[in-house]
C-alpha cells in the first residue's frame, strides 16, 4: 500500500529516519562509556523498544505503571520507573510486575519509599530505587545532599527495597541553545555525581548515577561519574528539537499524514488534523501547531478539535490532497493514536500498536 491510499489522521513514521535516529543514539552512549536506557513516553512501542535492546540499551525508562506493564507483558525485562511513585495502587501493580521483570522506581520521600515498602514484601520481591535529585528543573526530587542521605538512611533500613543509586532529569534543556544545553548538562552530571560521592562515602552503594534528556544527553554522558543515559524523543525527533538546534527536519521520523478537507480562499487550507490529533503544545521559538513535511517553513497556524488550518497562498493544494504534518511535541502526539504505520519510501511496511497510551486502572 501507498502512504496516500491510507485514511486520515494517521500517524506515520519513517523506518529509515528512525534506524538512523536509534543507531546514532546508541553509538554516542557507547563512545561515552555510559549505559544508554532510553525513555519509552515517546514512541510507547515494546516493537520500538526491543530495537533499542538489540542495539544495546540497558533496559528501558517509563514515567506510568501503565508503561511498565505495556513493556514488561511484551517481553522488555528490565524497566526504570523516573517517577516518584508514593501512591498504594501504583505501588502494588509495580510490586506484582516485579514478578516478571526487574523493576526499579525513583523515590524522594520517606513517605514513597515505606508504600513501596510495603508492596515489595507483600508481594515478595525486591525491588531496586533510585533517589530523585532536583539538579535545576525545579520539579519533582531533592536538592540539596543532607536531603538525600536521609533519605538513603530510611530507605536502606526498609525491607523489600535495595537502594541502588540516584537520577535526574535535565527537562530544562528542552528550548535551550547550544550554550545554554552545554552548560545545563554540565551542571546535572557534575551535580548528581556531587552527591552521589556524597552518599557513597558515607556507606550507601551508589551503583547508577542516572540522567540525560535528549537535549543534554550528549553532553552530560562526557561528565566523569555518570553512569547512564535516559534520553527519549531522540527516536523520533520533533519541532521542538528542531528550533533550538538540537535535531534536523531530516532527522525527524514522525509526521501525522493529513488530507485537505476545505481551500475556501486562495490562502487558507483546511486539513482533518487538529487538536484531537496533533498536541498543542509549542516549543520555544517553534511557531504554530507542526509543520508540512518537505516545506518545514509552513505551519499548521491554529486548531480546533478536528480542524488544522495551514495560512499560505503558494502551496498548490487541491481539497483532497494529502500532507504529512510534524508535530512540535512527539510524545504528546503518540499519545492520542493507537497505532503508528511503518513507513519506507512512501510504501507501508506494517501497523505497530501503540501499547502503552492512555491511562488504565487495574487494582
Amino acid at each position: 500500500m501507498h502512504i496516500n491510499d491510507l485514511p486520515t489522521p494517521a500517524l506515520i513514521v519513517d523506518r529509515g529516519r528512525l534506524k538512523d535516529n536509534l543507531e546514532r543514539m546508541a553509538q554516542m552512549a557507547t563512545m561515552a562509556g555510559v549505559k544508554l536506557r532510553p525513555h519509552i513516553k515517546t514512541h510507547k512501542s515494546p516493537f520500538i523498544a526491543h530495537w533499542q535492546r538489540a542495539l544495546g540499551a540497558e533496559g528501558v525508562t517509563v514515567a506510568t505503571v501503565d508503561e511498565a506493564e505495556a513493556m514488561a507483558y511484551n517481553g522488555i525485562d528490565d524497566v526504570f520507573v523516573a517517577y516518584p511513585v508514593a501512591e498504594v495502587h501504583r505501588a502494588n501493580r509495580l510490586a506484582r510486575l516485579g514478578r516478571l521483570a526487574r523493576i526499579s522506581v525513583g523515590i524522594d520521600s520517606e513517605i514513597g519509599a515505606k508504600v513501596l515498602s510495603r508492596a515489595a514484601e507483600y508481594y515478595g520481591v525486591e525491588l531496586e530505587v533510585l533517589i530523585e535529585i532536583d539538579t535545576g528543573l525545579q520539579r519533582s526530587g531533592l536538592a540539596k545532599s543532607d536531603e538525600a542521605l536521609a533519605l538513603a538512611k530510611v530507605t536502606d533500613k526498609l525491607p523489600g527495597l535495595k537502594l541502588k543509586g540516584l537520577f535526574t532529569h535535565a527537562g530544562h534543556a528542552h528550548g535551550q541553545d547550544a550554550r545554554g544545553r552545554e552548560m545545563t548538562g554540565k551542571a546535572e552530571g557534575e551535580i548528581i555525581v556531587e552527591i552521589g560521592q556524597s552518599l557513597k562515602a558515607r556507606g550507601f552503594a551508589m551503583e547508577v548515577l542516572s540522567t540525560g534528556s535528549t537535549p543534554s544527553a550528549s553532553i552530560v554522558a562526557q561528565v566523569p561519574g555518570v553512569t547512564e543515559i535516559r534520553p527519549g524523543t531522540y527516536v523520533f525527533n520533533d519541532g521542538s528539537l528542531v528550533a533550538p538546534g538540537v535535531a534536523t527536519w531530516d532527522q525527524c521520523a514522525l509526521s501525522v499524514l493529513a488530507t485537505v478537507v476545505s481551500h475556501p480562499t486562495s490562502q487558507r487550507y483546511i486539513v482533518d488534523t487538529g487538536s484531537k490529533s496533533l498536541s498543542k503544545d509549542q516549543g520555544k521559538g517553534v511557531p504554530g501547531f507542526g509543520a508540512i513535511k518537505g516545506r518545514e517553513t509552513t505551519y499548521i497556524a491554529w486548531v480546533n478539535e478536528e480542524h488544522g488550518v495551514i495560512e499560505d497562498s503558494s502551496l498548490g493544494l487541491s481539497v483532497g490532497d494529502k500532507v504529512e504534518i510534524i508535530p512540535n511535541h512527539a510524545c504528546a502526539t503518540v499519545n492520542l493514536f493507537d497505532e503508528y504505520y511503518l513507513v519506507e519510501d512512501d510504501l507501508v511496511l506494517g501497523r505497530i500498536p501503540v501499547a502503552a497510551r492512555g491511562h488504565r486502572h487495574f487494582v
